[in-house]
């Protein structure tokens, strides 16, 4: 794993349409779907729809009418809020497999939130109407909800404290860490792996800072083996200094 080139990785970084991944795939992969009966199943797949967003597109603003949720195919999106003083504040990082929007869809409420792609994604469109009624009659649907949900609002609060910092190199060890917890998985020679494909530009993003700062941030880690990368998948080599660094 070599220097890394910053031309070639900004280069890499240019929007690209990933493959379109099937309805059924999507929601497969969604694990707060996964107590769906096959008739409900069926019902879900012929009543939701794939989208495309590009980076930096707006999916839905906070306040707009919930009228459908939505389950990532691939790519990322940032959920946000503004700040009394005007800022815009990530509340979430979600990847692939991950929802958006459900419990306003079920509520019947406005999103609370505003969805924009941080990468090129798709996602999978399913209107309220439909999943309200799923979720009528299936208590391990409810049950699975609040499994997953609750330790889901623990992490947003987490990541709020963490990328409120001021200092780049923080913030961006905040979204490493944070990508770890719900993408890591240990590696072949130790270190935590993320398993997504992941540009400079898809972490500056994240972490509200430029492609070539996070460059620069990248490469002091890489020199120091606190990460390596290699064909755009990144592992974290020593957890404990991006932990220190948040403490600083």
């Amino acid at each position: 794993m070599g220097m890394l080139d910053p031309s070639g990785i900004i280069e890499a970084a240019v929007s690209a349409i990933p493959e379109r991944p099937s309805v059924q795939s999507v929601i497969g992969s969604c694990s707060i779907l996964n107590p769906l009966h096959e008739a409900e199943r069926e019902k879900v797949i012929e009543g939701s729809q794939m989208a495309f967003a590009e980076r930096s597109e707006t999916i839905w603003l906070a306040g707009m009418s919930s009228k459908f949720f939505a389950v990532l195919g691939s790519g990322f999106v940032k959920m946000t809020r503004n700040a009394p003083h005007g800022t815009e504040i990530a509340v979430e990082l979600l990847g692939p497999g991950q929802c958006f929007g459900l419990l306003a869809a079920l509520e019947g409420r406005d999103f609370p939130l505003s969805a924009t792609a941080v990468t090129p994604c798709w996602y999978l469109k399913t209107p309220s109407s439909v999943i309200t009624e799923v979720y009528a009659t299936n208590a391990d649907l409810r049950d699975q909800m609040l499994r997953t949900l609750g330790p889901r609002l623990r992490r947003a609060h987490e990541m709020m404290a963490r990328l409120s910092s001021g200092k780049v190199e923080q913030r961006v060890a905040a979204v490493l860490l944070i990508l770890g917890e719900s993408y890591g998985r240990l590696g072949k020679h130790g270190g935590v792996r993320l398993n997504v494909p992941l540009t400079r530009q898809d972490i500056a993003e994240m972490a509200g800072t430029t492609v070539e700062t996070c460059i620069r941030v990248m490469s002091k880690w890489q020199k120091a083996a606190t990460v390596t990368t290699d064909h755009q998948v990144i592992t974290i080599r020593k957890p404990h200094v991006l932990n220190e660094t948040l403490s600083e």
